[in-house]
C-alpha cells in the first residue's frame, strides 16, 4: 500500500458538529441519525454491541461513584474502562482488516477525500481516532482530526491520540 493511496482516499476526522462540508462518510451504529446526519456512512467500522454496551455501563457506574474516587482514581479507572473499549474494538472490528483491501473498498463506496464522522466532540475518548491512530500506526501516515464549518474554512483540531494503546495491544495481538 502506498502513503499515497492512503493521503488520496482518507482526508481526515471530525465530528458532526464540526464538520458541515466535505466527502463525509458516518461510522456510527445509526448512521449518524441520533445527531441530524443523514449522508453516506460505513457501519462496519461501527463499535459492536458487545464493545460498546460494556464500556457505556462502565462508564455510567465510574460517574456514579465520582464523588466517593479522588480525581487520580478516577482518571486510573476511565483509563481502564477506554483500555477495555480499545482492545474490543480492535479485536472485532480492526485486528483483521487488511488496509489494501478496506481502502480499495471505501474508494469504490465513496470515493476519496474521505472524512469519517462520529458524534463525540474532539477531546472526548473517540472509536474514529483510535480507527485513525490504527491507521497511522499501519501505514505511517497521520490522520488528522478536522473542523470544516464553511465550504473554505479548514482548520486542524489536536485529538487525543490512542497510539500507544493501540501499540500494546497489537503486540499481544
Amino acid at each position: 500500500m502506498l502513503a499515497s493511496d492512503v493521503k488520496r482516499v482518507i482526508r481526515g476526522t471530525g465530528s458532526y458538529d464540526n464538520i458541515k462540508y466535505g466527502n463525509t462518510v458516518s461510522i456510527t451504529g445509526d448512521g449518524g441519525h441520533a445527531w441530524g446526519y443523514y449522508g453516506p456512512a460505513y457501519k462496519k467500522l461501527a463499535p459492536l454491541l458487545m464493545t460498546y454496551l460494556p464500556y457505556a455501563g462502565a462508564l455510567q457506574n465510574l460517574e456514579a461513584s465520582k464523588s466517593t474516587l479522588t480525581a487520580e482514581q478516577y482518571q486510573v479507572r476511565k483509563k481502564q474502562i477506554e483500555y477495555a473499549y480499545i482492545k474490543s474494538y480492535y479485536e472485532t472490528r480492526l485486528k483483521d482488516l487488511e488496509l489494501d483491501v478496506f481502502l480499495k473498498i471505501l474508494q469504490e463506496k465513496f470515493g476519496t477525500n474521505i472524512i469519517f464522522l462520529c458524534h463525540e466532540p474532539v477531546n472526548e475518548f473517540c472509536h474514529r481516532r483510535v480507527l485513525a491512530d490504527f491507521i497511522e500506526l499501519k501505514t505511517g501516515i497521520y490522520i488528522p482530526e478536522l473542523k470544516i464549518i464553511t465550504s473554505d474554512e479548514e482548520t486542524y483540531k489536536k485529538p487525543l491520540s490512542y497510539k500507544r494503546e493501540l501499540r500494546k495491544i497489537m503486540k499481544r495481538g
